[in-house]
């Protein structure tokens, strides 16, 4: 699910540069580029936070990966003391519950590797954005030098 929201507001985002940043403003119903930057810098602070949870989550679910391969540790240990000792009592279910664990861990690595893609792609956008602001901020600082010098007295 929130992989759909965050998938879902990147693609706003890419939608909403295109059609106001690199289209004209005055078709867009835009009032002008200080418009124009001000929504970009809400749109970089939403793709932020965004960001940031999938970053969490992505950490949160590594954090647990780590966690189920030291009980795959353990149980491989424990299956292999139970082996030596021939308590098969003990070995049957250590052996269901190891692969209960291995498939969990495949599972939470598909997983991962999803998140780890979403967050790549949420950084990339990230900066995109970023790169975009500075360039409108660039734009908009040239706009008023220009201004400047053309209502300054000339000698």
């Amino acid at each position: 699910m929130l992989r759909r929201s965050i998938d879902h507001l990147v693609d706003h985002v890419d939608d909403w540069i295109e059609e106001h940043v690199h289209g004209h403003p005055g078709e867009t119903g835009q009032g002008g580029p200080r418009d124009v930057l001000a929504a970009c810098r809400d749109a970089r602070a939403e793709l932020r936070q965004a960001t940031a949870r999938v970053l969490f989550l992505r950490n949160k679910l590594e954090a647990e990966q780590m966690e189920r391969r030291v009980r795959m540790g353990r149980a491989c240990h424990a299956i292999l003391r139970a082996v030596r000792e021939d308590d098969d009592a003990t070995a049957l279910p250590l052996l269901t519950w190891r692969r209960e664990l291995r498939e969990e861990i495949v599972r939470a690595e598909q997983e991962l590797a999803g998140l780890r893609t979403q967050a790549a792609d949420a950084k990339r956008q990230l900066r995109r954005l970023a790169e975009e602001i500075r360039r409108l901020e660039l734009d908009r600082r040239r706009r008023r030098r220009r201004r400047a010098r053309g209502s300054a007295p000339r000698r």
